[in-house]
């Protein structure tokens, strides 16, 4: 836990997330633009929710419990302390911290006394399979070697939604692909096997499918203990626990950002039998589908 100024505020109570922080503009100055329609950004498979630019001063403190965005924290100038499910972190200039979906997470100015912050948050059924493509999802603070391509990137982004010009949707969606890709490229193990990331991009490609891992194996002309092995070493799964996760995030994304019924997302992630896809759903992630739907409203 961060030490934190006693001058805070419950801030908001949206869904299941809660958020603390200090007063807007005793302690923090703050530039927000959003998406006013959501909805009409929902036909991209990744679109920009909200930008945000900060300055936070001395003693400014945030705390958000089971975060229901997923956002990209860019430090400007100054530091911060961040701490996302119990790791804590001192993220200085020229590096990125990552706010991800369903976590705890608290920030607070570093010794500096100020930050400079530039933030995206990015939603869109593709957003969880890019997180776990890129291995983003993996980590919680990148120390960038690109920051100056990273920031444009980002500050394109902010002043697509500030100006919301005809088509700004389109080409925001295409940024966040080029984001995630240019994260993706600071990470420190970039080297996954080819055989893994051909084995992950058949899961994609078949997530409404049953596949096996004789199945997938045989597709890759492998074997089932070497990708077993692999996906071990880079992963810290097995091979269809990778899948079946990546199964239960696209239920996830699906739950959030449609209409459909459980039973349509039953079918669309690989399970024929509603009632079993209920049971392992709710074993990974502690709530049925229909809780899940509900609380992320």
């Amino acid at each position: 836990m961060l030490k934190h100024n006693k001058n805070i505020e419950k801030r908001s109570i949206d869904g299941v997330s809660r958020i603390w922080s200090t007063p807007v503009d005793q302690y923090y100055i703050r530039t927000i633009y959003r998406d006013i329609q959501p909805s009409l950004a929902r036909m991209f498979p990744l679109h920009l929710n909200f930008v945000n630019e900060e300055h936070c001063f001395q003693k400014y403190y945030r705390h958000r419990e089971n975060s229901e965005v997923f956002s990209l924290e860019l430090v400007l100038n100054g530091s911060m302390y961040y701490v996302q499910n119990n790791k804590k972190y001192h993220v200085k200039a020229e590096s990125l911290f990552l706010v991800h979906h369903g976590c705890n997470s608290e920030f607070s100015t570093g010794p500096e006394g100020h930050c400079h912050r530039l933030s995206c948050s990015f939603t869109g059924n593709n957003l969880i399979g890019l997180l776990h493509t890129t291995r983003l999802v993996e980590y919680d603070v990148i120390k960038l070697d690109n920051f100056e391509t990273v920031k444009n990137i980002m500050r394109e982004c902010f002043n697509e939604l500030k100006d919301k010009n005809p088509g700004f949707r389109r080409r925001t969606s295409t940024l966040g692909y080029r984001l995630l890709l240019e994260l993706e490229e600071n990470l420190e193990m970039k080297n996954i096997p080819e055989l893994l990331m051909k084995a992950v991009d058949l899961m994609e490609h078949h997530i409404s499918q049953q596949l096996t891992i004789g199945e997938l194996a045989k597709a890759l002309n492998s074997s089932a203990a070497t990708l077993n092995r692999g996906f071990q070493k880079y992963f810290n799964m097995s091979t269809m626990n990778y899948f079946i996760s990546l199964k239960i995030e696209t239920a996830k994304s699906l739950l959030m950002s449609t209409n459909m019924q459980i039973q349509e997302i039953a079918l669309s992630t690989g399970y024929s039998n509603a009632l079993y896809f209920s049971s392992e759903f709710k074993k990974r992630t502690g709530q049925s589908p229909r809780e899940f739907r509900k609380n992320a409203v």
